[in-house]
């Protein structure tokens, strides 16, 4: 018997192993009921409606940004805390970490209070998190729903793995929507997932994040699309799970959770979340909101069980059904991950032969957290600089400058862009939670809102050009070069380092294996799942 018998063989054990641990493995109960609920009418009277009837007119919406990461958690915590009837919380990742289990604190407190609470969360990133998950649906005011789960339930990755290969196609799509909703009256989206790297409090990584506080007419929206998603055959009871928690068990670990979220907010970075909490002062009007006219874009949730026939139902046929295809003046957009594709060259192609400005910020190399992605945008570097697109690849570690570009950490930790935001003309500005990327475009669901506010414009146009400064990002330029007979284009990174212009002719903060890395990726044909 040859080698190649020995090779099959050992196959066809690995492949039995593998179905006998998926066989082993326990299962979603996909019987468990889905009863369907709804958000509570806007209309309904409540505390957050009071304090918004002094500033908002009837049928007007505002708008808050959090571009800092202490912000962002103060504003949920805050609308946990005042929420009288409903609390709609929608993450595709929610972590189980400092800033995680305060949340989770916040929404048991609330639903101690008689709040309804309901939360769904992406199943990416749930395997380890089950018994966590079946405590907080144990309370009688708290439901929670995973979104497009794994039906085998295993923290092995080598089951896991079958399984996705098993069901790619489905497998492949996840829940990439934010929302955080307070009553039908006040709401968050962004780009902001829940956990410590989102704000400011990991040690060793700093997100550079924007989100959006909306207020009035606008969030009657984001709580009809948290219907949608909560209603969908996509979304599983948690009851479903093969795991229980009971009555003790909730009684822990609600008491463990109040007593760790007074702790916490009682140490240096529980006080920096209160000194830096945008709410009281909106809610009183010592904090202006900006009244503009809004329009919330959502994939529709079926889009994970099934590639759509028609691109004007997906987020992108809405943005483009929105704003044309024709920014007049400027197009800024900025995208950690930034994957362009043929459709996108061609919109940056036609929009630089009418002058529009085109401004790209993104992740640099050593920026990135996940560099498959960045090996996507490294074979559009050159063609998009031919095209007179202007590209800013944002530095891992800044030089220290005046002003703050976001909050960016504290200490050493690692900056990396993680905001979704585009802004057109100086009048309408996105924020959300899509990446410029194939996967975003067709794959995973997102959601977002285009804002027609100038002056909310100016303010996420000043935050990114405050990160493209030179202190701060990495500017690619485009080198052409006659070798003989030939014309070759290569690329050069400016900067400002410690004070002094500087020219790097290689990846900026890389090593030679991770060039090579870089170099191995952008071979694979692999972009329409990046």
């Amino acid at each position: 018997m040859g080698p190649s018998a020995d090779c099959s063989g050992l196959a066809g054990i690995g492949l039995a192993a593998l179905l006998a641990l998926s066989g082993c493995a326990p299962t979603l109960d996909l019987s468990a009921e889905r009863p369907r609920s709804q958000a509570t009418s806007n209309h309904a009277d409540s505390p957050l409606k009071a304090h918004l009837a002094a500033h908002l007119p009837p049928g007007e919406s505002g708008f808050h940004l959090l571009q800092g990461g202490h912000a962002a958690l103060a504003a949920r915590l805050s609308l946990a805390q005042r929420a009288t009837r409903t609390l709609d919380v929608q993450y595709y990742l929610f972590h189980n970490d400092t800033t995680g289990r305060m949340v989770a604190a916040a929404l048991l407190a609330a639903a101690e209070r008689g709040v309804r609470v309901r939360v769904l969360v992406d199943d990416i990133d749930t395997a380890d998190k089950e018994l966590r998950l079946a405590t907080l649906n144990a309370h009688p005011n708290i439901e929670v729903r995973l979104f497009n789960p794994f039906h085998t339930r295993s923290t092995n990755l080598l089951v896991k793995g079958w399984q996705a290969l098993r069901e790619h196609v489905r497998l492949n799509r996840r829940m990439h929507n934010k929302a955080f909703i307070a009553d039908n009256q006040i709401g968050i989206t962004g780009g902001r997932n829940i956990g410590d790297e989102y704000f400011d409090a990991h040690h060793d990584l700093a997100f550079v994040d924007l989100d959006v506080l909306a207020a009035g007419a606008i969030v009657d929206a984001l709580s009809q699309s948290f219907d949608q998603y909560w209603n969908s055959i996509a979304a599983v009871p948690a009851s479903a799970l093969p795991v229980k928690a009971s009555d003790q068990r909730l009684q822990r670990a609600t008491a463990f959770l109040m007593k760790f979220r007074a702790e916490q907010l009682d140490s240096p970075y529980g006080r920096e979340l209160t000194a830096a909490d945008p709410i009281p002062g909106l809610l009183a009007g010592s904090a202006p909101w900006h009244l503009a006219t809004a329009d919330l874009i959502v994939d529709p949730p079926e889009k994970v069980l099934k590639r759509s026939k028609s691109s004007s139902r997906l987020l992108i046929g809405q943005l483009a059904g929105l704003w044309g295809v024709t920014p007049n003046r400027r197009a800024l957009i900025v995208s950690p991950y930034f994957v362009p594709g043929a459709t996108g060259m061609a919109y940056f192609e036609y929009w630089r032969s009418q002058g529009v400005q085109v401004d790209v910020l993104t992740n640099a190399y050593a920026a990135s957290d996940v560099p498959v992605v960045h090996a996507g945008y490294a074979n559009y570097r050159i063609a998009l600089l031919d095209a007179g697109v202007d590209l800013y690849e944002l530095k891992p570690v800044a030089d220290p400058v005046g002003g703050r570009l976001r909050d960016l950490g504290s200490g050493s930790s690692r900056a990396s862009l993680h905001a979704k935001t585009f802004v057109f003309d100086d009048t309408h500005v996105f924020i959300g939670s899509f990446n410029f990327d194939p996967r975003s475009a067709l794959l995973n669901t997102e959601m977002g809102l285009v804002i027609r506010s100038p002056e909310l414009a100016r303010q996420v146009t000043a935050i990114a050009e405050d990160a493209m400064r030179p202190e701060r990002s990495y500017r690619p330029r485009l080198v052409r070069e006659k070798t003989g007979k030939q014309l070759v284009k290569r690329l050069q990174w400016h900067d400002v380092h410690q004070g002094q212009a500087r020219v790097l002719d290689v990846e900026p903060e890389t090593t030679a294996i991770q060039r090579g890395l870089l170099r191995v990726l952008q071979a694979l044909p692999i972009e329409e799942h990046l």
